[in-house]
Parts: structure tokens; sequence; C-alpha cells
């Protein structure tokens, strides 16, 4: 029996001992203290790098991970308060690399997160902005944080609306503003009503449909509701209340712009008298903003003279990239002033500066980034859950063996208690009951890992949902910057239009349009298919719209195949911006333009790799295009041709992408084949359009089967 007493008190001693050792405090622990002390009740960025960095080296040595903490928060602060987010951000990474391996300091590693969200923001690294303020957010979900959510809510649908992305912005913005109403946050409040007005104005701004009036009104309306909410708070809300009349005055003068009434002008300057009224600091963009304003409202009382110095100063202010919409306007003003004021030589550069700034945020651009935007973030949230959830299983694992060790340390304590107690019969019954205990640990272990599996199927499938929702989403965006049937229409009224992409996003496109009474038809074919093709697709439009407004506003002669040519020096201009070859793209589009110049009698033909049929008296003609892509090619030559065929009324022109001669098909699985499509052109074309278009799916949907859609298909026929 003492035998057991003794080993009893050997054990407890050994157990005890480690926590004797730790409780006693070192010299140079207590020295690192009084530095982290210091460095947190100052406000100086220097005093805090500096008492941070004295501890820094101790609280490692030592291993101090609450002091260590403390270093590196610190200087990450201090860093950001000296606005140099560089180095901010590798301290606050190393901030949340030590917080993350503690289960418990998870507002910390949130509190991180959205710190370094921000100065990724200021050092316009919107991807890890993104990530950041992602993983921010879903740990303030799980801590129930409700005003950080509203906040980190916010903070991304900032992120949506620099991209353009307004209604995604919108919807983010109201999910915050009803997180804020729930806790009755007023500051927040304000912020998500103002937030949302200011998405709404940049959406419709340039928009002259009657629904973008209705829009504009709607965003006044939420803006009054802001500014009620900052008079409600009292001086806090100064800044915001500034931020708030400001946009009030921008919508009412889109409105002024946009319908003509006076009552909108005189209450877009009202709003602005009291802006500047109130004496706060503006950041640069406010300024731009003003003076645009300003210049307006005299234009519309006719005093040019008086609105050039205010439109020339504006236009010397600086402004950054996002800004350039704001200035190409300021060149425009500047163009009408001077003409109105009889100066053509100044009215003609300040257009020429309007158009050059006006093609760095045009439409088509925009439409880019925001479809590379959104395939990129999703992939990289899709990749980072992925991540997270291996991390959380590996998290799951190093617990459950910490408990296996609490647990068999308790067993092992319980043991040498049992045999000071008791002898051979409680030993057995112990051993029973361990050998219970080990069979459920295992059957536990089988249903947790059954869980883990069951929720990566289902975390899987939900980030394919969200990919394939935003390539449905890029598609429309395709779908709004390429033709439409009506415009086909609007243009040639007797055609007909088959387009069916491959893939959800396509690389075929076409477009109708009018130049100088030039009537024009054209049929492109990028190389690949889905978002490759379609990133090809939208280059393409870019460039052709570029080359349209050069034309319209030129002297220039309109012919196919200089349009050709200044496609290809364009694409390849765009594809190919390094020195070295290996980083350039051979890429390109495959192009057919057909033109009906205002004489008529002849139809103006190019193409680029491409060809187009010609029926005349049910006789087919292959129109055949030049051997050289819009692209880099070996044999590359100096001009596309242009084409000129004698037409006459009923004729019937078609242009069509090698989607539907290549498709596999009928019983051999054979190619449809370029001859079939002209046979079936030449005995059906005194048919109607729509009559042509609805027999071709039906022949070609036959023949076609249940064989696979190889590439994009397109067909276009125009009646002369």
């Amino acid at each position: 029996m003492k035998l057991y007493v003794i080993l009893f008190l050997l054990l407890s001693l050994i157990v005890l001992a480690p926590s004797r050792v730790l409780s006693q405090d070192n010299p140079d622990i207590e020295r690192a203290r009084g530095y982290v002390a210091i460095a947190n009740k100052s406000v100086n960025p220097d005093t805090i790098k500096y008492f941070s960095k004295m501890a820094y080296p101790i609280a490692k040595k030592h291993e101090n991970i609450p002091i260590l903490l403390d270093c590196v928060n610190n200087l990450a602060y201090a860093y950001a308060r000296e606005k140099n987010y560089d180095s901010a951000i590798i301290y606050y990474r190393q901030h949340y690399v030590i917080v993350s391996d503690d289960t418990t300091k998870k507002k910390d590693m949130a509190r991180t997160l959205s710190n370094l969200g921000i100065c990724f923001k200021y050092t316009n690294n919107y991807m890890e902005m993104w990530n950041s303020f992602r993983q921010g957010k879903a740990i303030f979900e799980e801590l129930h944080d409700t005003l950080k959510i509203c906040w980190t809510t916010m903070a991304i649908g900032e992120s949506y609306e620099h991209f353009g992305m307004y209604q995604q912005a919108r919807d983010n913005y109201e999910h915050a503003l009803n997180l804020a109403k729930s806790v009755g946050d007023s500051m927040h409040i304000a912020s998500g009503y103002l937030k949302i007005a200011h998405a709404t104005l940049y959406e419709y701004l340039d928009d002259n449909s009657d629904s973008a009036s209705a829009k504009l009104t709607a965003a006044i309306g939420l803006i009054n509701s802001s500014i009620n909410t900052c008079k409600q708070i009292g001086v806090q809300a100064d800044t915001l209340y500034s931020l708030a009349i400001l946009t009030e005055a921008k919508c009412y003068m889109a409105l002024s712009s946009k319908t003509g009434r006076d009552s909108y002008a005189d209450s877009s300057r009202v709003l602005l008298d009291r802006y500047n009224a109130l004496a706060l600091h503006k950041p640069i963009s406010d300024s731009l903003a003003v003076e645009v304003m300003r210049a307006k409202q005299m234009m519309r009382a006719r005093k040019y003279r008086d609105a050039i110095p205010r439109l020339v100063g504006a236009s010397k202010l600086p402004v950054k990239q996002y800004d350039f919409r704001q200035m190409a306007e300021v060149y425009s003003l500047l163009s009408q002033c001077y003409a109105a004021t009889g100066n053509v030589k100044e009215a003609y550069n300040a257009k020429k500066m309007h158009h050059q700034l006006h093609s760095k945020v045009s439409n088509e651009e925009n439409m880019r980034r925001t479809a590379n935007f959104a395939a990129q973030t999703q992939i990289e949230v899709a990749r980072q859950e992925q991540s997270d959830n291996v991390k959380h299983i590996a998290a799951l694992e190093q617990a459950e063996k910490s408990r296996q060790a609490t647990i068999f340390k308790a067993v092992a304590m319980g043991l040498v208690v049992a045999v000071i107690i008791v002898l051979l019969i409680v030993r057995s019954l112990h051993r029973k009951h361990r050998l219970n205990k080990e069979l459920n640990d295992r059957n536990d272990q089988l249903l947790a890992q059954r869980d883990i599996i069951e929720q990566q199927k289902n975390d899987e499938q939900k980030a394919q949902a969200i990919i394939l929702a935003d390539v449905e989403y890029a598609s429309k965006i395709q779908s709004q910057a390429i033709g439409s049937v009506e415009s086909v229409a609007a243009v040639f009224p007797e055609s007909f239009v088959y387009y069916r992409p491959r893939d959800i996003v396509s690389g075929d496109w076409y477009m109708a349009s009018v130049l100088r009474g030039h009537r024009i038809m054209i049929e492109a074919d990028c190389t690949g298919h889905g978002i490759p093709g379609a990133l090809l697709c939208m280059l393409g439009v870019s460039a052709l719209k570029d080359i349209f407004n050069t034309l319209r506003y030129g002297n220039s002669e309109i012919l196919p195949g200089l349009i050709l040519d200044e496609m290809r020096v364009s694409i390849k201009k765009s594809l190919n911006k390094y020195d070295d070859d290996k980083f350039n793209i051979d890429d390109g589009m495959d192009m057919t333009i057909v033109m009906l110049p205002p004489s008529g009698g002849q139809l103006l033909f190019g193409g680029a790799c491409q060809s187009a049929v010609l029926v005349r008296g049910g006789t087919p003609q292959r129109l055949k295009g030049d051997a050289n892509p819009i692209g880099n090619y070996v044999r590359e030559k100096e001009h596309f041709s242009t084409i000129k065929v004698d037409v006459a009324p009923g004729d019937a022109v078609y242009l069509f992408s090698d989607g539907i001669q290549d498709q596999i098909g009928g019983e051999e699985g054979r190619k449809f084949s370029f001859k079939r499509l002209m046979d079936f052109l030449a005995a059906h074309y005194a048919l109607p359009m729509q009559e042509q278009k609805a027999l071709f799916e039906e022949e070609f949907d036959s023949y076609v089967g249940s064989s696979a859609q190889m590439d994009d298909r397109t067909l276009v026929g125009i009646r002369i």
C-alpha cells in the first residue's frame, strides 16, 4: 500500500513541476512588458515603432505570444498611420498567422483581416482586399458581431462599385443597411442610404431612358433619408452630411441634363452652395465634381466666357485613374464653350482631348474588367474555401488529439488511484470500461469523417454554382455589347440571325451599323470559345467601335478592307505588349464585312480567313476573303482586299462562322460542309428571311442529331 502512495506523490510532482517553473517571471520579459506598455500609451508613430521594436526580439526569443502579438499589432498600426501600407501589411499578416493558431482569438483574426483589407485597398490590390474582407466577414458572422458584419459588407460593396458592378454593390449595401437598422447604428444607417444612392447615380448617369430619371429620383429620396439621419447624429456626421449634399447635387444636375427642367438645375445650384458653405476638407475628386457642376450652371445661363476659366482650372487638377471619366466631361464642356465663343482651334483641341480620355473609360473596357474581375474573384473564393476546409479539418484533428491526450492523462491518474484503493477486481473492471470507450471513440470518428466528407461535397457544389452564376452574368454583359437581332433588323429590315454559342458565353459575335450612309454587316469568329473566346470577342467589339467612332467623325474612305486593316492593327497592339515574343499572344479572330454604299447597285466585301455567299437568281456565288486572320500571321499581307460585286434588289447575302460547316453529324459522322450550306441557301433564298431561318434550324438540327456541338455557330442572312 505504501508503494502505491509513493507512486501517486511522484506522479503529482511530475505534473505540477512545469507550472511552477513557468510561473517565475524572467527579467527580460518584464523589460519587454515595460516597452510594450509605453508603446500602447503613445499616439506618436515613431515612439510606437521604437519601443515595439525594442520588445519584439525579446518576446520572440522567449516565445512570449501575448507580448509578440502586441509588438506586431503596434508596428502594423504605426506604419498604417504613416501611410506606409506595404510595411503595415507585413506586420498585420504576421499578427494573423500568430492568432490563427489559437481558436479562442477569432475576434482578433477578424479584426486583423479587416485591417489587411483596408491596407490592400490603399495599395490597389483589390483581389487581396476582396479575400481579406470576405474571410473577415465569415468570422464576424460566426461570432454574431452584427456591426462588424455590416462594416465588412459595405467594404465588399465598395469593391463591386469600383469595378462597375452596381447591382452587386447595391445588394451588399442594402444588406448592410438592414444589419445597421437591426442594431440601431445611426452612422451606418446614414452611410448605407448614401452608398445605395451613390451606386444608383453612377449606374444611370449616362442612361437617357425614362427609367433612368425614375431611378435618380429614387436615389434623391435615399439621400434625403441619409441627410435626416446625419442631422439626428450631430457633429460626428458632418463629413457624411457634406458628402450627401454633394451627391444630391450631382443627382439633380444629372436630372437637369436628361429632362432640361430649370427646377432641377436650381436645386443643384442651391445644394452646391450649401456644400461650399460647410467649408469641410474635400478630396480631389469632390473638387473636380464641384467645378464641373459650376461650369454647367454657367453654360445653362449662356455665360460661356465665364465658364472657360473654371473649366481650364478643373482640367489642371490631379486625378486618379477612375476620375478620367469626369475629366473627359471637362474637356467636352470646354469644347462646347470654345465653339460657342467662336474659338474653333481651342474647341478642336478640347474635343481631341475628350476623345482620348473617353477611350480610357469606354464601356467595353469596363465590361472586360468586370467579367475578368468576376471570374477571377469567384475562382479565388472557391480555392480559398477549399483551403479553409483543409485547415478546419486539420484543426479538428489537432483538437481531437489534444482531447484524447487529456482523457488519457485523466484515465492514467484514475488508474493510479484505483490501484491504491482496489486490487485485481477494480483493474479488471477498468480494462473492460476502457475497451468499450475506445470502441465508441472509433464509431464517433467514423461518423465525424463521414460528416466532413459530406460537407466537402456540399462546399464544392456551392463553389461550382457560384462560378456558373457569374459566367451566366458575364453572358448578359456580352449580349449587351455585341449586336442583337433588333439592331440588325433596324439596319437591314429583311434579315435573320441564327446565333448558338457552344458554351454560355461565345467567341462568335456580329454587329450591324450605319456609317455616313453606308449600311454595314459584320460577323466574326474569335479563337476558341467559352470564356477565352468571349474575352477576345469583347476586345474585338471595343476595337471595332473605336474604329467606327473615328470613321463617323472623319472624312476617310469607308471600305471593308480598310476597316479590316485597322482591326488588325488594334488587335495586335492589344495582344502584343511586350518586346519578348514569348509573352505575346498569337490568337485573334476571323471576320467578314459586307457593305451597301449609299449609291446602291453594288455590294462591297472584305474577309479575314472567312467567306460569304451571294445568291442571285438561284445561283450561289462564293465571296472569298484573304487568307489572313485579324492577328499575328507568318505570311501577313500588307492590306486586306475589298471586293466589289454588282447586286440587284431581291439578291441575298449570307455571313457565317465555321462552327456550322465544321459541325459533325449525319449517319456517317461527317462535317455539314460548306457545299451543303451553299446548296441550302441557293435553294431557299427566295423565301422570306424568317422562314429561311426556321427551315435551316430544322434541317441543321436533324443532321446534327445527338452529336455534341463542337463550336459556336452564327449565320446571318440579308436581303438586298
